[in-house]
């Protein structure tokens, strides 16, 4: 290749990921929604000294809430902050693709313009609450795990360093969360038997597959380590047990178990934003032969993940952002197929890569309109430069913005009492407020709540008595059937005395009578 050759190659590759930081970067001013706004005040309580399962608890792996402490310490704790660390995050995780895909394909443009499919693929169909998510952030880390795993080769020595990266990868998966570390560990394991199989008994291979497998679980497990000195150091074992293993199948099986429409609408959202990936990825069946297999294991690997990834989605509670699990392998599928299709078209037989782009494209046009949306917005409301301009991009990409700004604004008026809040209903409200929350349970989702979880309700409302309390219609219903002495205790305790769309703030007066009870 000429040096003129290379220096257009780089300028290709620079120009894609240019497209890239340009996507993140319409993306920037978008409004939070409520797990957003939950993730970043409880890493700015992080920043100031607050410890994560003692003074604020979640369900979630620490994983999310030390990304946006991150993203929050060094670009700020709001939305711009935490959306230009994603654009960092997304040009990187382009670069790794390009990266992956030059040794992969047969046409170098292809490789160069693989990020479109799958990064470029997420902000084309990407609403406000399926930005900064853990599925979409979990999949750059997963993409390292698995493309270290097939590097460390299943013919000939192994290459302790890529399993032990590997490994460090499933990790920081674990660190986001623990069921997706299914995904590498599944791919690991069909890695190891495949060698075995093939070494058919010598005893230096199967040594070094055992090795192998040491390597791989200590590169997870060590990573590991700060967080279990962690849990042991605040006395947390047992909770954090019943966090991470007992509490969440709890949901969904029985506390708030997800409906058929949920399920519904995720799966109909995959297929009308990334229908397109699929007709592309049909071109690249071929590829998985067994042939093929062996001579490139990251094959297996993105089926582990499109497979494993779907089941792990329908195990969930099925919000809609984290359909977008399985997007990356589809639209590295795409990718493959794309580039044998190119091969194809150099061929007599056109007709049908000829179909399969027409089809694609076709199919293609309603995410595109979705982008197109996106950015006629953010010009017709003035790029968010202005306040008005800035209020209705919120409105129109985060409905609730409005009512959860209107309720922010009693408690940061002048005159009101200084102290921390607590809010039952969205977190929205608690970010915008500016003030510190008073409890250990933040009260979101609070039909998601367990018996245990009310009581610490109760608990933090008698203990630290927040100055204010904010309690929406929804929280009030699930109250009345569920947790009727958490109700009781407010009425006890506070006194309602200003009421906002679907809520009220409530006041801590004291014992007695008082016109505004629930």
């Amino acid at each position: 290749m000429t040096a003129t050759s290379v220096r257009r190659r780089s300028v290709g590759r620079g120009a894609i990921l240019a497209v890239i930081a340009l996507a993140a970067l319409v993306h920037v001013p978008f409004p939070f929604w409520g797990d957003q706004a939950l993730f970043t005040y409880v890493a700015h309580g992080m920043r100031h000294g607050e410890r994560l399962y003692v003074d604020v608890w979640d369900y979630k792996q620490p994983g999310i809430f030390l990304w946006y402490l991150g993203a929050g310490t060094v670009f700020g704790f709001h939305e711009a902050g935490a959306h230009i660390a994603e654009l960092l995050w997304s040009v990187a995780f382009a670069g790794a693709i390009q990266r992956m895909m030059r040794d992969r394909v047969q046409h170098a443009w292809v490789a160069d313009v693989a990020p479109l499919f799958t990064i470029g693929a997420f902000y084309a169909a990407a609403r406000a609450w399926d930005l900064t998510q853990i599925e979409y952030l979990v999949a750059f880390p997963l993409l390292l795990s698995l493309w270290a795993a097939a590097g460390a080769a299943v013919d000939g020595p192994i290459r302790t360093r890529l399993l032990a990266l590997s490994g460090l990868m499933a990790s920081v998966v674990v660190y986001f969360k623990l069921v997706y570390v299914v995904v590498p560990v599944a791919f690991w394991v069909y890695l190891l038997l495949d060698r075995r199989r093939r070494a058919d008994g010598e005893r230096d291979t199967i040594r070094d597959t055992t090795r192998a497998a040491f390597v791989l679980l200590g590169g997870l497990a060590v990573p590991l380590l700060p967080l279990l000195a962690y849990f042991v150091r605040e006395h947390l074992l047992g909770t954090m047990w019943w966090t991470y293993v007992t509490y969440p199948p709890k949901i969904v099986r029985s506390i708030d178990p997800p409906p058929f429409s949920r399920t519904r609408e995720g799966v109909w959202f995959f297929v009308r934003n990334f229908a397109w990936l699929g007709v592309l990825a049909t071109a690249a069946f071929g590829a998985l032969r067994a042939r093929d297999r062996s001579r490139d294991p990251l094959m297996v690997g993105l089926v582990i993940w499109f497979v494993v990834g779907w089941i792990t989605v329908l195990i969930q509670n099925q919000w809609g952002y984290q359909f977008m699990l399985p997007l990356v392998p589809l639209g590295l599928f795409a990718v493959f197929g794309l580039d044998r299709l190119a091969t194809a078209w150099r061929g007599a037989a056109r007709r049908v890569p000829i179909a399969l782009v027409v089809v694609a494209a076709l199919l293609a046009l309603y995410p595109a309109k979705q982008a197109v949306h996106k950015v006629k917005s953010l010009a017709r409301d003035d790029f968010t430069l202005t306040a008005s301009g800035r209020h209705r991009f919120e409105r129109e990409f985060e409905p609730y913005y409005p009512t959860a700004r209107a309720a922010a604004d009693f408690v940061r008026a002048s005159g009101r009492k200084p102290g921390a809040i607590h809010v039952e209903g969205n977190p929205l409200i608690q970010y915008l407020s500016g003030r510190p929350y008073a409890l250990r349970e933040h009260g979101w989702a609070p039909e998601q709540s367990d018996a245990r979880l009310w009581r610490w309700t109760r608990e933090g409302l008698r203990d630290d008595r927040p100055v204010y309390l904010w309690v929406d219609e929804f929280s009030i219903d699930i109250m009345r059937k569920r947790s009727p002495e958490t109700l009781a205790l407010i009425n006890s305790l506070y006194c309602r005395v200003h009421r906002v769309a679907d809520g009220a703030w409530y006041e801590r007066i004291g014992r007695h009578q008082c016109s505004g009870s629930m």
